[in-house]
């Protein structure tokens, strides 16, 4: 077995891409939540609800429920690339300790 360097940079590359194309939409979304709450808010109060009644009803409301479970799912994609851009990093390291242990058996032969 021979290590191939070259397919292993190509592999963190995806991998770091990948997470970091995710950590920056997870993060976009999380900013914005104050601001989709806000947006419903102000339209209940437009209506003529107090502002305790109009918050109650903009933190029940589908839209803002339907953001909080976007950045859910943005998050949980977030931390899965994560995972697996620390995984490929591990294995990795284990192949270059393998190769290494492979040459210096090699010498020993």
């Amino acid at each position: 077995m021979s290590l191939d360097a070259d397919a292993i940079y190509r592999e963190l590359e995806k991998a770091g891409n990948d997470w970091s194309d995710k950590k920056a939409a997870f993060d976009i979304l999380d900013r914005n939540t104050k601001s989709v709450l806000a947006d419903v808010l102000v339209t209940f109060m437009d209506s003529g609800l107090s502002r305790a009644e109009s918050e109650a009803r903009a933190l029940a409301s589908s839209v803002y429920k339907n953001h909080l479970a976007s950045v859910g799912a943005a998050h949980k994609a977030y931390l899965q690339s994560q995972v697996l851009w620390t995984n490929l990093q591990t294995l990795a390291e284990l192949r270059r300790s393998e190769e290494s242990t492979r040459r210096a058996e090699a010498m020993i032969r």
